[in-house]
């Protein structure tokens, strides 16, 4: 009983732990969000170089990992891919950037990790040098730190950004719904219809309109003869 009790502790002393690190790592939204991200250049599973601006014309969902990475980084790539499997093929409408902050990562770890994780072809996967990395996650404020026993310590985030490469909204967490992504990607998009903006005081209007109808129908009815 009294090793239950003491297994227990630990484990929410350890949950505990991980709650109050992943607050320290979440981006400062208010320093990041509407800021230019810098156009790096980056090094896709092919050896190629391209630059971020290669991506702008559609909303780009950032997302940060170590391919050594043993639970997080997988939940939160595959999550991501499952949800926009609903939204259609990353390169279409939005574009999605996996990039590594792993220096031991190259072109062979950026191709078996999209194996490993099914990724659709218009997916792009990079590394980076140390500097265009620094700039990128700065930009996106992902923190991470490297662990002596060896992986990272890191934010569990993605970044969405604009066409024009502006910090527009994250997502938070391991695991992400479809709504969640496709509304981030329509903010970022700037595709947030003016029916949706105002649905609230659209309906307040309706309601009033139909209450002030019966109101009048009410009282031009017209009422029976006096006998």
């Amino acid at each position: 009983m009294l090793r239950r009790v003491v297994m227990l502790a630990a484990t929410c002393a350890l949950v505990a732990f991980a709650a109050r690190a992943q607050v320290a790592l979440r981006p400062d939204e208010s320093r990041t969000k509407g800021q230019q991200v810098p156009d790096v250049t980056l090094i896709g599973e092919d050896s190629t170089s391209f630059t971020l601006s290669t991506l702008a014309g559609k909303p780009v969902i950032v997302n940060p990992i170590f391919t050594s990475c043993p639970q997080a980084c997988p939940l939160i790539t595959g999550s991501l891919r499952d949800a926009l499997a609903s939204i259609g093929e990353p390169g279409v409408g939005y574009q999605v950037l996996t990039v590594s902050f792993d220096p031991a990562d190259g072109p062979a770890q950026l191709r078996a990790y999209r194996q490993k994780l099914a990724l659709p072809a218009g997916w792009r996967l990079a590394v980076a040098t140390p500097e265009n990395l620094a700039a990128l996650l700065d930009a996106i404020d992902f923190n991470y730190t490297a662990l002596p026993e060896g992986g990272f310590d890191h934010a569990n985030a993605i970044a969405i950004l604009t066409p024009t490469l502006q910090v527009s909204s994250y997502a938070h967490g391991l695991s992400y719904e479809p709504a969640e992504i496709r509304s981030a990607l329509e903010v970022a998009a700037g595709e947030v219809s003016l029916v949706r903006h105002y649905r609230p005081v659209i309906l307040v209007v309706g309601v009033l309109g139909i209450a002030l109808i019966a109101i009048v129908l009410f009282s031009t009815k017209k009422k029976p003869a006096a006998a």
